[in-house]
């Protein structure tokens, strides 16, 4: 199995209720349906109000915070865009495709679904965040193994080719 990419994780959030921000944390657990005690875990996804495996956990890339805060100010931190995985070295995540593999620290193994479309609540940030973030939200993930991740795990990206 060849490795695409590596990078590592900055930050992992969570939150118990929904909007933004999540909240950085230690480490969050991976179980079969997301991110424990996180509001969009679980069976039912509760911002989406239906079962909704394929939107399981929200990734973010460093690098595209970095850019829109060199544009907007400092507003934006961990856990601002409501990601649960912060992370950097596989640059704006746009290039990663439906099906492609993230396998972060020791253990954890989530099945990338989609791209993440904007939401209009990040607007609440900044009203240009929407337009600057349009192509580079991140992925949605669904989980494929379980357990633990922290910041500086190490996550290595697998394409969809070379995990079938």
């Amino acid at each position: 199995m060849q490795i695409y990419q590596q990078g590592k994780v900055v930050a992992v959030s969570s939150s118990k209720k929904g909007g933004i921000p999540k909240n950085p944390k230690d480490s969050i657990e991976i179980f079969n349906l997301g991110v424990r005690d996180d509001y969009h875990s679980g069976e039912i996804n509760f911002h989406a109000n239906k079962n909704n495996p394929n939107r399981q956990i929200s990734v973010v890339a460093n690098e595209v915070i970095e850019d829109i805060n060199s544009q907007i100010g400092e507003k934006i931190f961990p856990g601002s865009l409501g990601e649960n995985i912060l992370v950097e070295g596989l640059g704006d995540l746009s290039h990663i495709a439906s099906g492609d593999i993230l396998k972060i620290g020791k253990s954890v193994t989530l099945r990338v679904t989609d791209q993440n479309e904007p939401c209009v609540t990040l607007n609440s940030i900044d009203n240009r965040i929407l337009k600057l973030i349009v192509g580079r939200r991140g992925l949605v993930a669904s989980v494929e193994s379980t357990g633990y991740i922290y910041p500086n795990d190490k996550v290595k990206l697998i394409p969809k080719k070379e995990n079938v």
